[in-house]
């Protein structure tokens, strides 16, 4: 795909002993920016990491600069990312909780959790989304033929896109979104998009949101619910602690 230039590293005998793949969609490079979706060397050579990123390099021509995740602990690497000229931008965290013992929601009257319907919703959703992070770093403008994409994808949940809808003004106000992922050999419902309009918040609309999402996973037949959260959202980051759950990964962005 040209969206998504992919490359292997191989060794004198033919052996992948490398990969590297950058994702070059259409909102990653109007931002100027390019994601890494994997940036990988099984044995830990700086040269094999430079050939890689001398055939990623070359495909990136229309961005100003390229980015990957990698956890906390993988020192290795991360010596070898710096070594390349890769510095830290920022972090953030992967929290977990179980999903009993949980707070239930109450969301005042005049509101309501309704599921994201097909072709009706898709903008308001985008709309909720980018005026809540707008200004955090790392976000990207969502439009709604990402959801699109998103539906299409193994880790989707039938009706897990949820709109808050305010019924006083008949308008949806806040987005939460809720999808499988695999940890350990665990299925756990990940929890993402906790959204509102900035007219709403200071209502406690926020934490109610995650309470849902804590339904939600409970009533999916999961023992875990998993979030993550950029670690200068720290409103947000207090929010989800105070609500039981906590930090199993430190992520960090090169």
């Amino acid at each position: 795909r040209d969206d998504e230039p992919a490359f292997l590293l191989r060794n004198d005998n033919n052996e992948v002993i490398g990969a590297a793949s950058i994702m070059l969609h259409s909102e990653y490079v109007e931002a100027g920016k390019a994601r890494f979706r994997i940036f990988h060397c099984i044995d830990k050579l700086t040269e094999n990491y430079e050939l890689l990123l001398k055939e990623i390099e070359s495909r990136s021509k229309k961005v100003e600069f390229i980015y990957c995740y990698i956890t906390e602990g993988k020192t290795e690497t991360r010596d070898i990312w710096e070594q390349l000229g890769f510095g830290i931008w920022r972090y953030s965290w992967a929290l977990t909780r179980n999903t009993i013992g949980f707070t239930h929601s109450a969301f005042p009257e005049e509101f309501e959790i309704r599921t994201l319907r097909d072709r009706i919703d898709e903008a308001a959703y985008c709309d909720i989304i980018n005026e809540a992070f707008q200004n955090m770093l790392g976000h990207t403008h969502l439009r709604p033929e990402k959801i699109d994409q998103w539906r299409k994808d193994k880790s989707y949940i039938s009706g897990g896109m949820k709109l808050l809808w305010d019924n006083s003004n008949n308008k949806p106000v806040g987005t939460i979104t809720m999808i499988k992922e695999t940890e350990d050999g665990e299925e756990v419902v990940f929890i993402e998009g906790i959204a509102l309009l900035n007219s709403y918040r200071g209502r406690g609309l926020g934490k109610n949101l995650l309470r849902y999402g804590l339904e939600f996973a409970q009533t999916y037949r999961v023992k875990k619910a998993m979030l993550s959260v950029n670690a200068e959202n720290s409103n947000a980051a207090d929010l989800y602690i105070k609500e039981g759950f906590k930090k199993a990964e430190i992520y960090i962005c090169y």
